[in-house]
């Protein structure tokens, strides 16, 4: 049976080779490559997390710090893939009659936001901090700083970890289920989001020695996180129309056409909000059937 550590030390260096691989078709021009980068990422920041007792936090900690700071910003240049995405769903179901140079203009805002955003992706990639933090992790992930409880039994401790996390994601979703403001509500569903994604991952990590309720939980988990994504990038997208709609340069009947695209969207979050809301039921049943 693996230790506690093995299954750490195997899920870093499967996770840093996939970062490598999403840089290479990034770099390539791969349009999934950003997304990927992006998820081997958030792969090893959750194995740094979830499986913290058993780690140095002096030597981890700071790497889930700096790895935060390159999701953050890589995030920022997803964000405007999906509102472009959104948006044109949104034209083409609206078919907008007399607006041709509206919708040009709005094309071509947010082409001008995407190569921004693009640009950062570059600097960021580029910078000597970025360099630092790939040698701090490939230190880590070659020879992962081990407390004591890394030699115990990878099969109990991995599973109390899951167990850990599935909690975790149970506590932020009584948080949105308490309030039935829209805007925080929408905050605390993305909280979950990034909660379940953790569990999911954790999960993932515990494959080499899970059961069948860790492989639930796992399939649980990226389903209700998918559901969610849907509601945080329709979020998003309507805020981006809002403040593009309050651009005072923006012209009338651009303001015509992003507040007509603004209530769509609006009514596709409404829907999206009941689903999100009924999807974390399946995790809270999963909770309680374990307590």
């Amino acid at each position: 049976m693996p230790s506690a550590g093995s299954l750490v030390r195997q899920r870093l260096a499967e996770q840093r080779e996939a970062l490598a691989v999403a840089e290479e078709a990034l770099h390539a021009g791969e349009p999934e490559g950003l997304h990927d980068l992006r998820v081997a990422i958030r792969r090893i920041r959750s194995a740094l997390a979830t499986f913290r007792p058993m780690l140095e936090r002096t030597v981890t900690d700071p790497l889930r710090d700096e790895l935060r700071w390159v999701s953050v910003l890589l995030g920022r240049a997803r964000d405007v893939e999906v509102v472009i995405e959104h948006t044109e769903q949104l034209l083409a179901d609206a078919e907008p009659v007399g607006l041709d140079d509206a919708v040009s203009g709005l094309r071509a805002r947010l082409r001008l936001d995407l190569t921004a955003a693009g640009d950062v992706v570059d600097e960021t990639l580029a910078s000597t901090r970025y360099a630092a933090v790939l040698a701090l992790l490939d230190g880590v992930a070659a020879d992962p700083p081990l407390t004591a409880k890394g030699e115990k039994s990878g099969k109990k401790l991995a599973r109390k970890r899951v167990e850990h996390d599935l909690e975790r994601v149970v506590e932020r979703i009584r948080l949105a289920r308490a309030t039935s403001d829209a805007d925080q509500q929408a905050a605390r569903l993305h909280d979950v989001r990034k909660a379940a994604k953790r569990l999911r991952y954790a999960a993932e990590a515990a494959a080499p020695v899970a059961g069948a309720r860790i492989r639930e939980i796992e399939e649980v988990a990226e389903t209700t996180q998918d559901v969610i994504g849907l509601h945080h990038d329709a979020t998003v997208t309507r805020a981006t129309l809002r403040h593009l709609a309050l651009d005072v340069d923006s012209g009338e009947a651009a303001a015509f056409l992003l507040g007509h695209l603004d209530a769509d969207e609006h009514r596709v979050l409404r829907d999206l909000r009941s689903r999100s809301l009924a999807a974390l039921t399946a995790l809270e049943k999963l909770a309680n059937h374990d307590s």
